[in-house]
C-alpha cells in the first residue's frame, strides 16, 4: 500500500527537490541502467530568446511498449501542471530553483533536480537555469519496471541510488 502524500488544493502533482543520491536519474544513463530503472524517455525543454516561449522535443530512451497512450496521457498531465508554476517561463524556473532547493552536481553551471512521483510512473525533472541553452529535462521512468528489477535483483537498486 502506497502512502498518501498531502498536496496542496490546486496543486495536481507534488513536486519534491531530489536527494543527492539521485542525481545520477537526471543526466543519460547507460542501456542498461535505462532498462533496469524503466526509462521510458526524456523531453527536452527551453524557453526560447525571449524566455517566455516553451520549445520541447520527446526522445524515447526505452521500450517502445513503456510509450503507452495511458503514459502519453499523464505525462502531458504533468507537463500541462508544470507549464502553470516552476515550468511557466525562464523567470519562473529560475526563481523556483532559487525558492524550492534541489541543487544537484553535474553540469557545467548549477542545475537542480525535482521528482514528481504518481503511482505508475516517476518524473525527473532537471532545470538549467542558463539561458541560451536548453533549460529543462523531464526523464520518465516506469515504476512498475523498477519495482520488479528491485525484486530480481535487490542489490542492483543500490547501486542506481536507492531506486
Amino acid at each position: 500500500m502506497q502512502k498518501s502524500k498531502t498536496v496542496p488544493n490546486n496543486v495536481k502533482f507534488e513536486i519534491r527537490p531530489a536527494s543527492s543520491e539521485e542525481a545520477g536519474l537526471f543526466y543519460a544513463l547507460q542501456p542498461e541502467q535505462d532498462e533496469a530503472l524503466g526509462a521510458i524517455g526524456h523531453v527536452r525543454m527551453d524557453f526560447g530568446r525571449s524566455g517566455s516561449e516553451f520549445w520541447h522535443s520527446w526522445h524515447p530512451r526505452g521500450p517502445a511498449e513503456l510509450n503507452s497512450p495511458e503514459f502519453k496521457a499523464e505525462l502531458q498531465e504533468v507537463v500541462d501542471e508544470l507549464r502553470k508554476g516552476v515550468l511557466k517561463n525562464f523567470a519562473a524556473m529560475t526563481g523556483y530553483c532559487r525558492g524550492h532547493g534541489g541543487e544537484i552536481s553535474g553540469g557545467w553551471v548549477q542545475n537542480y533536480g525535482y521528482i514528481v512521483e504518481t503511482e505508475n510512473y516517476r518524473y525527473c525533472l532537471r532545470c538549467n537555469p542558463s539561458p541560451g541553452d536548453y533549460q529543462a529535462y523531464l526523464t520518465c521512468f516506469d515504476k512498475q519496471v523498477q519495482e520488479m528489477n528491485q525484486t530480481e535483483q535487490p542489490d542492483r537498486g543500490m547501486q542506481m541510488g536507492g531506486m
